[in-house]
């Protein structure tokens, strides 16, 4: 008789995997650069392998974005790990990390920039749009928890309550990892969604909450 699979050995639902193959495609480009294709492939085949082993799938996240988002935590911690494994320093392994989380990021966050720009003229107005999609997928309820504050105008706050990314990698110890390969890159974000980032905690560094604080400017050509 066949022994039963364990919950942690099961793949991935098959709309988890086939997101999985994306988020692996751009990982492998971006590491190729430096590591060729064979280097590429082995870090980030062994990423996935690892993730899965170690029960990555998030089986407890209700609804779509929160079980999408949890995985791609996963995933980044064993990338990390497997960078540990081929001689980079702790430094080193989430410099290298957050490289790959944002090549995965710039690339989300064109379609909703795109859309905002040709959905609203002023610049306060595009930038609401662009977070305001940002914000139902992939950093939706219920899994994300947000309040919105009434500030300045031209400016769009809100604070971060509850990030189950933060969550799930703070609970390995991964903290520092998240702050840099996920908290930072919001801030190069703002700078292609025409606006100025300001923020004092995150969950991740361990605040209570993200205060997210972003002041729209003059546009800007789109970056790629």
């Amino acid at each position: 008789m066949t022994a039963p699979t364990h919950p942690a050995q099961r793949p991935p639902a098959l709309w988890l995997r086939l997101a999985e193959r994306g988020l692996a495609r751009v990982a492998r480009a971006t590491l190729e650069e430096r590591f060729g294709d064979d280097g590429a492939r082995r870090l980030v085949e062994g990423a996935v392998r690892a993730a899965r082993a170690t029960g990555a799938q998030p089986r407890t996240e209700r609804g779509v974005s929160g079980r999408l988002m949890v995985h791609a935590a996963a995933l980044t911690a064993s990338l990390y790990h497997q960078l540990r494994l081929e001689g980079f320093d702790p430094d080193g392994a989430r410099r290298e990390t957050a490289r790959v989380t944002w090549a995965v990021y710039r690339r989300m966050a064109r379609v909703p920039w795109l859309w905002a720009r040709l959905a609203a003229r002023s610049p306060e107005g595009r930038l609401r749009r662009a977070i305001g999609a940002f914000r139902r997928f992939p950093f939706g309820p219920p899994a994300y928890r947000m309040r919105d504050l009434p500030i300045a105008p031209g400016t769009v706050a809100f604070d971060v309550e509850r990030c189950p990314v933060a969550e799930h990698l703070r609970g390995q110890g991964l903290g520092e990892l998240c702050v840099e390969a996920w908290c930072n890159l919001d801030y190069p974000l703002a700078e292609r969604w025409s606006a100025r980032l300001e923020r004092t905690s995150t969950i991740a560094g361990g605040g209570d909450r993200c205060d997210f604080r972003w002041h729209a400017r003059a546009d800007r050509p789109p970056g790629g």
